[in-house]
């Protein structure tokens, strides 16, 4: 029984050290920081260098560097921006040809996320976006939906949307099924000082366990 019980905390442990989900109203981690500023409505088929083994990746056409993009019920982006974001963005091109847009790195990381937001159709806020995140063979590693309601009046309003874990294994990250503005995109290739709090706090219940068992 006892051995059952230190199995058990060890998985409970890997499991929480792991899974790590991030919503949030702005950027949870720090980072490196990948801005569209350069580009200047670029249309881009299938795939974008962005530099530092980061490529951007589209089944869709997408914009890199739009400067205004009005995202119907959630209001209107701009290359103003604010505290989250600034200057232009990557956006989709708002066609019925969806997709998915996505980044694929060289090196793996073991955060990442982007300031988002999608187009809202007038009166509906069931239009939701899977965000997924990759491990080096293609395979989903993380995944959740969600739905960005913002003021049909604001601008550059959204969410920080992304994945935080343990181990730097994520391959690629993207956003499927609608209509996108994306931008700044931060990575971090270490864990960050919470998710080794969570690693250290998942050891300590499989020390205790073991401990018990010697006793």
């Amino acid at each position: 029984m006892q051995s059952k019980l230190f199995a058990a905390a060890l998985l409970a442990a890997s499991v929480s050290a792991q899974a790590a989900p991030v919503i949030a109203d702005s950027a949870t981690f720090t980072g490196d920081v990948i801005t569209f500023n350069e580009f200047d409505g670029l249309t881009v088929g299938s795939s974008l260098d962005l530099g530092n083994g980061v490529t951007l990746t589209t089944t869709a056409s997408a914009v890199a560097g739009q400067y205004a993009q009005d995202l119907g019920d959630n209001g209107l982006w701009s290359s103003i921006g604010n505290a989250n974001r600034d200057g232009n963005f990557l956006a989709s091109t708002f066609t019925s040809n969806r997709g998915e847009i996505g980044f694929s790195f060289a090196n793996p990381v073991s955060s990442v996320g982007a300031f988002v937001n999608q187009y809202q159709f007038s009166g509906s806020t069931a239009n939701s976006l899977l965000v997924v995140a990759y491990d080096v063979h293609g395979y989903v590693l993380e995944s959740f939906r969600v739905t960005i309601d913002t003021d049909a009046f604001g601008y550059d309003e959204g969410k920080f949307l992304g994945f935080q874990r343990a181990t730097a294994d994520i391959y690629g990250f993207g956003f499927v099924d609608g209509s996108v503005v994306i931008d700044n995109v931060v990575t971090s290739a270490v864990p960050e000082p919470a998710t080794w709090g969570l690693m250290l706090a998942g050891l300590g219940v499989a020390g205790f366990v073991a401990r018990r068992r010697r006793a």
